[in-house]
């Protein structure tokens, strides 16, 4: 199943779950989202601007994909699998792109609701309900820190949900949690190359659509990417008016 996919049905029974019964396990979702993540430490942790902003210029490739193209560092395809919202991409020095597009989570939270009969611009805020990468910004510069008991009865629902959803989301966040804009997309960048096998990339266009970037290698690469060639995909990352598959 698509990963996005997965994080998306986990989003939204959380939300059901925690606010099922409207506001009045307000102080008790506090308190055990506080007890779950007690050792949590990357929840401590919020994005902050690519510290490594160099960009691989070697002779490159374009790929246009899913209604988006990017420039690769890489130019030779040893596999290509295409499925309906994603494309795996693997390379013959052993690197891996995988792109798909992201769950519309905004959407999905408004409709489970919207079913249950509760606005959640009520229970988030609006500035939160925004858009999808309002949402996601919220959710990721969200710490426990947040968790007050003075806090009003509608933020401490709120924050508790959009906590345990940053406990969903975020899997590698201790190697580093980044954000990024460029003239095309802005997003966040999950792990570090240096010390992760894949980075994962959710980039949003003007249009609020989300797309979904897994940049890696092989077990047995010689040649893992560095932040330099990741950099080199995500700043040529931009949508296409059509975009015939290459």
């Amino acid at each position: 199943m698509n990963t996005s996919r997965v994080r998306t049905t986990s989003i939204v029974a959380v939300v059901l779950l925690l606010l099922a019964v409207r506001y009045a396990p307000a102080i008790g979702a506090l308190l055990y989202t506080k007890w779950r993540f007690r050792n949590a430490s990357e929840l401590w942790i919020v994005p902050t601007p690519l510290p490594d902003l160099s960009i691989d210029r070697s002779p490159g490739k374009r790929f246009s994909y899913l209604g988006y193209e990017f420039e690769s560092p890489w130019t030779e395809v040893k596999l290509e699998r295409k499925f309906e919202s994603l494309v795996l991409v693997h390379f013959s020095d052993g690197q891996i792109i995988s792109i798909s597009d992201g769950a519309n989570v905004l959407e999905a939270m408004k409709q489970a609701r919207r079913n249950g009969g509760t606005d959640v611009k009520n229970v988030f805020g609006e500035q939160t309900m925004n858009s999808n990468y309002a949402l996601r910004s919220k959710i990721l510069y969200l710490t426990p820190r947040d968790l007050r008991l003075f806090s009003t009865r509608r933020e401490m629902v709120a924050n508790s949900v959009l906590l345990t959803l940053k406990g969903i989301w975020t899997t590698t966040a201790k190697s580093g949690l980044y954000s990024f804009q460029t003239d095309w997309v802005r997003g966040f960048q999950e792990g570090s190359p240096t010390q992760d096998n894949t980075v994962s990339i959710s980039a949003f266009d003007a249009q609020d659509r989300e797309i979904m970037l897994y940049i890696g290698a092989e077990p047995r690469a010689a040649n893992k990417p560095s932040q330099a060639a990741i950099n080199r995909i995500l700043y040529s990352l931009r949508p296409v008016a059509s975009s015939p598959t290459k």
